[in-house]
């Protein structure tokens, strides 16, 4: 009997986690509702992802919050022009299919693969900026690349995201949990990329010792410049 209301036991840190992540979803539909905040909100999704997944987060909502705040204006300014650029090519799409053959044929082939090359970008994007310290050209030229020279993954996240969409359409009451839950699901393949580049979470005994202070030191992490001067 203990050990089924032990809060170390695998279930009830399995119903943490999934509490954690509707948590999440909650605060990043909430912050998505002016729509202009979907990049900021997105980066704050990502870096309590990050957290839950590495183990080295605080509250996720706490987190979120954190870089919710810290990131507002740069998750803006990618923000926006990426959503308007993503909202262009999606009505262009609809329009070339809807117009029916000839030259439409070639419109609409060349917008769907821009509109491709579009969402990888994005999948790379808000995760990035959630850990990452550089300039909106940097975030966007590192994530370009990251989609190409890891196109196996890249082609995951497209599938997961569009999963995630359909069952979405299917049961719209998944809005409340689907976002977050695909966001769960990107970074842990993220991590595979990005993690030579973050330092080790910390372990227990440090962070109580400290009482939290490296965790609330992390805002950002710089990436190595020997990895990153193709940047410059």
């Amino acid at each position: 009997m203990k050990k089924i209301f032990n809060m170390d036991n695998p279930f009830w840190v399995a119903m943490g986690r999934v509490f954690d992540i509707f948590v999440l979803n909650c605060l990043w539909l909430l912050c998505c509702l002016p729509v202009f905040t979907i990049g900021p909100a997105t980066t704050g999704l990502y870096y309590g992802m990050f957290g839950i997944l590495r183990g080295d987060g605080g509250y996720p909502s706490r987190d979120f919050f954190k870089s919710f705040k810290l990131n507002f204006k740069q998750g803006l300014q990618l923000g926006i022009p990426l959503t308007l650029i993503g909202a262009f090519l999606a009505l262009d799409i609809y329009l070339c299919y809807q117009s029916g053959r000839g030259i439409y044929t070639f419109f609409l082939f060349f917008f769907a693969v821009l509109f491709i090359v579009w969402l990888a970008v994005t999948l790379y994007t808000f995760p990035l900026l959630a850990k990452f310290e550089r300039t909106n050209k940097q975030i966007l030229i590192w994530a370009f690349t990251l989609c190409i020279k890891n196109f196996p993954r890249t082609l995951y996240m497209f599938f997961s995201l569009a999963l995630g969409l359909w069952l979405c359409h299917l049961l719209p009451g998944l809005l409340f949990i689907a976002p977050a839950f695909i966001a769960e699901n990107h970074t842990a393949i993220l991590l595979t990329v990005l993690d030579p580049y973050l330092p080790k979470p910390f372990e227990d005994d440090e962070t109580e010792d400290n009482g939290g202070s490296e965790h609330d030191a992390e805002d950002k992490i710089v990436p190595p410049d020997d990895d990153m001067k193709w940047l410059l």
